[in-house]
């Protein structure tokens, strides 16, 4: 018994399995194209569940994008419509702000954060603190030439530094005369380099229960 025939013999018995279709073609991988029939059924089951599959995927990702673009408009009415209540001069820089709704079960947090990046003074920085690295080394507490050590290496998949190692390092009182010039040239190095803004949704069932998020992240739904 052929696969076409298994099929047959699963559907005829009331079972919900793949029947693919016949007509037409599909692109084979050299690029070109294969009619239907000439194509094993275990290769067009997979590639029309794939298919099926993908363009499903590529249409709810263009609707989270198109929805995020209508919640960051929202948000942005929100804002301008206060100002506009009280008078109020925009400042050039958003703030957050949390809402919720009459009833108190549905609330909305907006946030902005900075992301800071390094620049071109990190190389003296770096040069500074090798110099106290090797001067100091049999002085220092482990931990403290660790910090030192690992504060400039970058991040695999990125190839960045870490600009939170960088300013731990600007905490820590080191007993050397380049050392000043050390956490400045590390002060320097850090820029603004954006900001990206969050938004989060919180429901609950009464104003007794806890909030709970609305998730909307794929993997956990």
């Amino acid at each position: 018994m052929n696969a076409t025939t298994r099929i047959a013999a699963a559907l005829e018995a009331g079972q919900d399995v793949y029947q693919p279709p016949r007509e037409g073609t599909v692109r084979n991988q050299r690029g070109g194209e294969s009619l239907r029939q000439h194509v094993q059924v275990r290769c067009l089951l997979q590639h029309d569940i794939t298919v099926k599959m993908v363009d499903g995927a590529r249409a709810l990702r263009d609707l989270i994008a198109e929805q995020k673009r209508q919640f960051m408009a929202d948000a942005d009415l929100y804002v301008r419509s206060m100002l506009a209540l009280y008078n109020a001069n925009p400042t050039g820089k958003r703030g957050g702000f949390n809402i919720a709704s009459f009833d108190d079960l549905m609330k909305v947090e907006f946030s902005v954060t900075d992301y800071r990046a390094v620049d071109g003074a990190v190389v003296a920085a770096q040069a500074l603190v090798s110099e106290v690295l090797n001067d100091l080394t049999d002085q220092l507490e482990p931990w403290v030439r660790d910090l030192l050590n690992n504060a400039f290496n970058r991040d695999e998949k990125t190839g960045k530094i870490n600009v939170d190692h960088l300013q731990n390092l600007r905490k820590v009182d080191i007993p050397h005369p380049k050392w000043p010039d050390a956490c400045e040239a590390i002060s320097d190095s850090i820029r603004i380099a954006g900001s990206r803004s969050y938004l989060r949704f919180y429901e609950r069932e009464s104003r007794d229960k806890e909030w709970r998020a609305v998730v909307l992240q794929f993997s956990a739904l």
